[in-house]
């Protein structure tokens, strides 16, 4: 952390003259050998400035964090800030290990695990769920449903499949059946290890799932790839402020789920100035009554 004294790429480079590719290649590759990567930044996109005017001014980012994936593992939620200064032709550069929290972090995310699709009986808690439900005759009955067979997963998940880190447990207890000579350790320990190489599966397919590696199949149990993937992804997406509609920047998480709330429903709230029929009236129809009344009938698997 602090003054590399050159820039990674052209972009990071603001003057009339450009900066010499040799130099900033160069650069990129020592980092590459020492398994060196930014992390990025908020603010100023420079944190040098010579404060000259005109065509003379040169701002280039020149310092920067850079770190290896370890660090970057033990510390995934960090941030670097360009603060300013008006009395250094640099700017201040703050890292965060633990990030500011305002207020209280929103409902977790319930997700489809593929995992699941392991076990057998995920069918049947799914059949059951969905049949569970008095009624899906709109919309709004049939998201419900989906929200109500998304928790039913999860809790069967917690029964079924445990916690995948159970794999350490098994560890130590595959250590200690191998150190046994008897036969009935060594069918034990078989056991042990075909439970333990499921558990390293399942895993596998989490943070395959997580990375969003699409050309990359499940393989060699290497999780920490994946883990790195889905790291960095989370911090790319990771928004940070939004603009408001007079123009002010807002970090608040609060804040910024209230306007998130108020721009999806501005967005999806019918607009009672616009009549509906006469741009219905303008479109070619393509599903007959006679095929409406086919497609609503009850489905019998």
């Amino acid at each position: 952390m602090g003054d590399f004294n050159e820039a990674l790429w052209q972009f990071e480079h603001f003057s009339e003259s450009k900066r010499g590719e040799w130099q900033m290649e160069a650069f990129r590759d020592v980092l590459a050998d020492c398994d060196l990567f930014d992390l990025g930044f908020s603010g100023v996109p420079w944190t040098y400035d010579n404060k000259q005017s005109g065509l003379r001014n040169v701002r280039v980012r020149l310092d920067r964090v850079v770190a290896s994936a370890n660090w970057s593992n033990m510390f995934e939620q960090a941030e670097v800030v360009h603060l300013t200064s008006p009395c250094s032709d640099h700017c201040p550069v703050l890292l965060k290990i633990i990030p500011s929290v305002h207020g209280r972090p929103g409902p977790k995310i319930m997700r489809y695990e593929i995992m699941w699709e392991r076990d057998e009986s995920i069918g049947d808690v799914i059949l059951d769920a969905w049949d569970s439900a008095p009624s899906k005759s709109d919309l709004g009955s049939v998201a419900s449903m989906l929200r109500e067979v998304m928790c039913s997963l999860h809790e069967w998940s917690r029964e079924k499949f445990g916690s995948v880190r159970r794999k350490l447990e098994l560890q130590h207890t595959l250590s200690d059946l191998q150190k046994e000579t008897d036969a009935g350790s060594r069918e034990q320990a078989k056991e042990v290890a075909k439970e333990m190489n499921e558990l390293l599966y399942r895993e596998e397919m989490m943070w395959l799932q997580r990375s969003r590696i699409s050309w990359l199949r499940e393989g060699d149990k290497n999780t920490k790839f994946f883990h790195q993937k889905a790291v960095w992804r989370a911090r790319k997406n990771r928004i940070r402020r939004l603009k408001a509609a007079n123009g002010q920047w807002c970090d608040d998480p609060n804040q910024m789920a209230s306007m998130a709330t108020g721009f999806f429903e501005a967005l999806y709230t019918k607009d009672e100035n616009v009549d509906s029929d006469q741009l219905l009236s303008s479109l070619d129809e393509r599903v007959s009554r006679e095929l409406n009344d086919m497609l609503c009938k009850e489905f019998f698997g």
